[in-house]
């Protein structure tokens, strides 16, 4: 079953592709906002629901904010509460239905326990990146080689029987779902 909703960790996202929490919030909302416009046109692609949760949780006086925009939802905690929480109450919400994009070791044990398809940080900021969508203010950068241009040989030992020159299962559902991201 291919998942139906993604949900993304934004800070953590934002600092896989070279920008940090902090800088982002001395540097203002700009970074934030193209951000918000490339995941909504990436999500046109998909056809899918997507989820995008920043942290606000030091923000002092705030109430969870939830705002619908370029058909994202983006959900800014509330003072106290982590993004991780939040996507980690997601997961136990949508289970198999969901696929979840986070670098937390955490996020992706609740994932793994709960049948969500998990997809790293990095991972998601080279295929945002590579798809060739800008927001905006955005800059094209290089295209980066997709997890399908890379051979991948597994290491197998000798006593092991079948074809060889296959992925293991796993890495061949894993690969047949992130055709779809």
């Amino acid at each position: 079953m291919a998942p139906k909703h993604l949900i993304i960790d934004g800070y953590n996202v934002l600092g896989a592709m070279g920008l940090p929490p902090h800088r982002v919030v001395e540097r203002g909302e700009r970074h934030r906002e193209e951000f918000i416009v490339r995941v909504g046109l990436y999500g046109h692609r998909l056809h899918n629901l997507i989820t995008l949760v920043f942290d606000a949780w030091q923000q002092p006086g705030t109430n969870r904010q939830v705002i619908h925009r370029d058909g994202v939802t983006v959900i800014y905690t509330g003072q106290g509460e982590k993004a991780d929480g939040v996507i980690q109450d997601f997961i136990r919400t949508h289970g198999k239905g969901a696929a979840v994009v986070s670098s937390d070791l955490e996020v992706i044990a609740v994932a793994k326990a709960f049948g969500a398809f998990s997809i790293r940080s990095q991972e998601f900021a080279k295929r945002l990146a590579s798809s060739g969508l800008q927001g905006s203010a955005g800059s094209r950068s290089r295209r980066e080689p997709s997890h399908q241009d890379v051979d991948e040989e597994p290491v197998r030992s000798k006593e092991k029987k079948g074809n060889p020159r296959k992925l293991p299962k796993k890495l061949r559902q894993r690969n047949r779902i992130m055709k779809k991201f």
